[in-house]
């Protein structure tokens, strides 16, 4: 994920409110009185500020781990759905891994980063 600088507005703290109260997109544009596209733009800014966020339900958890969100802002689906993903995450978390070949082989590969700008051959 494009890791933007973003930070914590007052707009995208009404936002996260509006997301754990179970408002979808349009909704939330209609209440704050933004356009829709200005609603998305603030929202991916959200994610980017609470770290590797992909869905609002991972927006929710994020703001509860970080002290942005309390218990009484959810809404009673949102809080469902939070915790059944939770115990998914424990569930898999705690499930015995596979071991791995116990080979002991050394590598030489080098690291090579990506380029920030492809430049096009003419």
């Amino acid at each position: 994920m494009y890791k933007h600088r973003a930070t914590m507005t007052e707009r995208r703290r009404k936002i996260l409110f509006l997301i754990a109260k179970g408002y979808k997109n349009r909704q939330i544009a209609r209440k704050l009185g933004i356009s829709l596209s200005n609603t998305q733009l603030q929202k991916w800014r959200l994610y980017c500020y609470l770290g590797d966020v992909h869905s609002a339900i991972d927006a929710v958890y994020a703001g509860l781990q970080l002290g942005l969100l309390h218990e009484r802002d959810l809404s009673e689906a949102i809080r469902e759905e939070i915790y059944e993903s939770e115990n998914e995450k424990q569930m898999h978390s705690s499930a015995p891994s596979r071991k791995q070949h116990s080979r002991n082989v050394q590598t030489n590969a080098k690291i090579i980063p990506f380029p920030a700008k492809r430049v096009r051959a003419l």
